[in-house]
């Protein structure tokens, strides 16, 4: 008689279809919670008495915050191995556009207006948006969230880190090209003090899902739209520049990811079983009008620097209106009948 086989599969663990995936069993349940198994409750609290996880950390509540799947189905090593092929592929770019001599097509103005002066600051609010996720990974009520937030966290210093690095390039392939001035126009420059006001109040969010939905709901289809893909990646092959395009393509890459796995979110604390449902929309529909107001107050600043493409391709009020008729079929998907039982 043959012996019975143990099963390899994780019984504790409900997958999200017919069979447990990878993913799910090296992430699910990997963050403690005394209402699931800890039932011997929090070994650890600080002096104050604080757990380690809280559910005040978000205005949202749901009764099982691990039923929670990435749409990506990303862990540690799956998120490496991507975000590494995209490093490859900016590295290749970058190499073979200097060894074809493709740096000497740029348009001298485009590259010290809009790539020296315009995206060198978009790193620093890259760099503020990584702080804002660090943190807020931190806080997280599962396991299979804290994994999004940590990664949307590294996404957003791999794009500050990419800038940085290109414009280095840069100043090797193109004569009299500086990296210099970034910081004093981030920290005083009347156009970017909209945008760095804006980052400092999502710095300032201390609930981890306001910073998900004011993210990826108002603050990147608009000012991420409109400061980087409308002024740099569209205008770039108008102005000989093909390289630019291909690095701010492996960021909007990311952004639809997180906005993904953002939407996944929204759909689980609004589903019809959900008992707070409805609380649940009409706070969210609060964080998307709330951000969305300030995103465009910021947006509206970015005016001067679309006046300074050499060979602007329309018009800044109709990229505006393309970026805010995006973001508005985005956010109207949050309907009370959009959730499905879950």
């Amino acid at each position: 008689m043959s012996e019975a086989k143990t099963p390899r599969d994780f019984t504790y663990i409900k997958p999200r279809k017919r069979r447990l995936s990878e993913y799910e069993a090296v992430t699910c349940y990997t963050q403690p919670d005394p209402e699931v198994f800890d039932q011997g409750g929090w070994f650890l609290r600080t002096a104050e008495g604080r757990t380690a996880w809280r559910k005040e950390s978000t205005r949202l509540r749901h009764p099982h915050w691990f039923d929670f799947r990435d749409p990506a189905a990303l862990w540690q090593r799956t998120y490496v191995r991507m975000e590494a092929e995209q490093e490859r592929a900016i590295e290749r770019a970058v190499e073979d556009a200097a060894r074809g001599g493709a740096f000497r097509d740029f348009d001298p103005v485009w590259a010290r207006e809009i790539l020296g002066a315009h995206y060198r600051v978009w790193s620093f609010f890259e760099y503020g948006l990584f702080r804002c996720f660090a943190q807020a990974q931190r806080e997280a009520l599962s396991d299979t969230l804290g994994n999004v937030f940590c990664f949307a966290a590294v996404d957003r210093m791999r794009h500050a880190q990419a800038i940085v690095i290109y414009l280095m390039d840069l100043e090797g392939q193109i004569d009299g090209f500086r990296d210099v001035g970034g910081k004093e126009r981030w920290l005083s420059d009347p156009i970017y003090q909209p945008l760095r006001r804006l980052a400092e109040e999502l710095m300032a969010i201390d609930d981890w899902a306001e910073l998900a939905v004011a993210t990826h709901y108002a603050v990147d289809p608009l000012i991420a739209e409109i400061g980087v893909s409308e002024i740099v990646r569209r205008h770039g092959p108008f102005h000989g520049d093909a390289v630019t395009p291909l690095i701010i393509s492996t960021t909007e890459r990311d952004r639809r990811r997180n906005a993904e796995w953002t939407q996944e979110l929204v759909r689980m604390v609004i589903a019809r079983n959900v008992p707070d449902s409805a609380a649940n929309l009409e706070v969210i529909r609060g964080w998307v009008n709330i951000w969305t107001a300030r995103a465009l107050e910021a947006m509206e600043a970015l005016a001067a620097v679309y006046a300074r493409i050499p060979k602007a391709c329309g018009t800044f009020a109709e990229a505006v209106s393309r970026a805010r008729e995006a973001q508005a079929a985005l956010a109207a998907g949050i309907q009370p009948n959009l959730g499905k039982a879950a």
